[in-house]
């Protein structure tokens, strides 16, 4: 902090000295150690009426409270009668000043007791720094602001990718497992297929299962469908596969049914079982030998096996769908 002062030497007999003259200086904020001082536009300092400048630089002492003015008593007629002392803050305009009117011995310091006479820019000073300093705390709370939401908006999508990827990854194993049940449903055809052309290859009665050993004369069919988003969906649509683990997913709903008039149309007395699977019987899929169950994949009927039936509604699916 760089400060000015200013001493004015009485105008008395013999007021003046040729001692060397030191100050010190305090304020609310620190103080500052004796120091020798000497006007620099001066070649005879410190005579009668003469006033006397210089600049100093120290740390900021805040507010001027006191301080202490002496000289060494060297040279002759030492004795120094002062005015007052004066000290500017350069940086903000502040002007303290101390009276002494006073004649000073050598070696004894005077006390000064400063009081502010000009409050310069300090106050517009303070004004504006309080301001910056309100603004760089806002700038900093909107950089931390915008680094959360950055932040937030990273995890968002990260998160996204990982669920885009888990579905993707339960997709392709409700696709394996319905391709599974499909080739289920086909090699259990051919073996029928098989058996009845061993058997003779002819139906009873004309109607598909009549008279055929295991078959019942009536096989009522129930259908398993989805509801998603208020609308009918293939079964697949409304369930999702996590870890071996079938859950309905988040606004769908799986329903059960043995009317003809709901979901796909699969369901009834006998429903549309013998038009998929004609001399069939549901055993073959783990059913009961007279009821069987399907879904739709939106384009056609298939059986669902016991095994899946297992994984989707638990080792009780039988009172699940057929109750």
């Amino acid at each position: 902090m760089r400060y000015r002062w200013e001493i004015r030497t009485g105008d008395t007999w013999y007021a003046g000295t040729d001692a060397n003259v030191f100050i010190s200086l305090a304020g609310d904020k620190g103080s500052m150690k004796e120091m020798e001082i000497n006007d620099p536009d001066s070649s005879n300092d410190w005579e009668k009426g003469d006033i006397n400048h210089g600049v100093f630089e120290t740390a900021d002492l805040g507010n001027l409270t006191t301080g202490t003015l002496r000289h060494d008593g060297s040279g002759p007629s030492p004795d120094w009668t002062v005015d007052y002392v004066k000290i500017t803050n350069d940086e903000d305009g502040r002007v303290w000043l101390a009276g002494v009117n006073a004649e000073i011995k050598g070696n004894q310091p005077y006390r000064l007791v400063f009081r502010m006479t000009d409050r310069g820019q300090y106050d517009e000073m303070q004004r504006r720094a309080k301001e910056d300093a309100s603004k760089r705390a806002q700038d900093d709370e909107d950089a931390q602001a915008k680094a959360e939401e950055d932040q937030a908006d990273r995890d968002a999508a990260a998160q996204e990718r990982q669920y885009r990827k888990e579905l993707e990854r339960q997709k392709r194993q409700m696709n394996l497992e319905l391709q599974k049940a499909k080739q289920e449903a086909e090699l259990a055809k051919m073996r029928a297929q098989i058996d009845q052309l061993k058997g003779g290859g002819q139906t009873q009665g004309g109607m598909p299962g009549a008279g055929m050993p295991g078959l019942p004369a009536g096989i009522q069919t129930f259908e398993v469908f989805g509801i998603v988003g208020g609308r009918l969906a293939p079964m697949t649509s409304a369930i999702t596969n996590s870890g071996g683990r079938w859950t309905v997913n988040p606004g769908a709903s799986v329903m059960i049914t043995q009317a003809p008039s709901e979901g796909f149309g699969l369901g009834g007395m006998p429903g549309r079982w013998s038009a998929y699977y004609a001399g069939r019987s549901p055993a073959e899929f783990g059913l009961d030998s007279d009821k069987a169950v399907m879904a739709s994949d939106g384009s056609r009927g298939w059986a669902l096996p016991a095994s899946l039936l297992t994984q989707i509604f638990g080792s009780n699916w039988r009172q699940v769908v057929y109750s």
